[in-house]
């Protein structure tokens, strides 16, 4: 079984796009996670001559994108028309993924109402990402960002899709008050990309909140043994939302996550 390979979110460096993916580089990665709801790196944005740049520099840089961050804002898929937008900004994200031989795409479901209509618009969403999903060989991954990973794992039973699955974020499980640590037993041959960020655990009547790698409550040795027992192996996307010093601390992440896959 092969190891995971460390990605980090260039958007967490808080640099244009170029700036940015030098940065990465001179730090170390080798592969990067980029956010396509806006930007250069985005369907508005990207001309076909664009995305042959982009392949072109990011190949000069040693760099490989590993992955496109669709929306992963409050709006949610099952919020009428504005998550009909949200729907159809994914869907192109999709596209651009596949020309651009990017394998996975994630997405946060966003805020989750208890109307049924809500509930019925969400599953037809995802029925409609799936289809798109089976026809350009992209993989979506459903952030454990604002829904439990037992309804997380509930949703992607019914869906039965093999290119719809998780996104495990330990950070917003941790401040949520759900254990990352366990995300491999609910979510076993599930998790199809993780989102890797410390933070100190929360609870039903205060929520945690995001901190530097080795500070809050994620431990690395269980995460990391839990996701290879789930047959985890694809990339480690770690990040940094928050915090003065945000690359700083994404280096001393990827030497703590560095020693123990190695």
């Amino acid at each position: 079984m092969k190891s995971p390979q460390l990605s980090v979110c260039v958007d967490d460096l808080q640099l244009e796009i170029k700036a940015s993916l030098h940065h990465a580089r001179d730090l170390g990665f080798r592969a990067v996670d980029v956010k396509a709801t806006a930007g250069p790196i985005s369907p508005a944005e990207l001309t076909g001559t664009g995305r042959r740049h982009l392949l072109r520099h990011l190949s000069d840089l040693g760099l490989r994108l590993g992955s496109l961050r669709g929306p992963a804002d409050a709006t949610g898929y099952g919020d009428g028309a504005s998550g009909e937008r949200r729907l159809e900004v994914m869907r192109r994200i999709i596209e651009l993924s596949s020309a651009l031989r990017v394998p996975v795409v994630s997405t946060s479901l966003g805020r989750l109402g208890e109307d049924e209509s809500e509930t019925t618009r969400i599953y037809g969403a995802l029925e409609i990402l799936a289809a798109d999903a089976d026809r350009l060989g992209v993989n979506v991954a459903i952030e454990t960002a604002g829904v439990g990973v037992a309804e997380l794992s509930d949703m992607l039973r019914k869906l039965n899709c093999p290119s719809i699955s998780a996104c495990c974020d330990s950070g917003a499980m941790l401040m949520r008050g759900e254990d990352p640590h366990l995300v491999g037993d609910v979510l076993a041959g599930r998790v199809h990309l993780v989102r890797a960020r410390d933070a100190v655990a929360g609870s039903a009547s205060a929520a945690g909140y995001e901190v530097p790698q080795g500070e809050g409550h994620l431990q690395l040795a269980p995460f990391l043994g839990g996701l290879a027992e789930a047959g985890f192996q694809q990339d480690i996307v770690l990040s940094r939302t928050s915090g003065s010093s945000r690359a700083a601390d994404l280096l001393m992440a990827k030497k703590q996550f560095e020693e123990l896959i190695a």
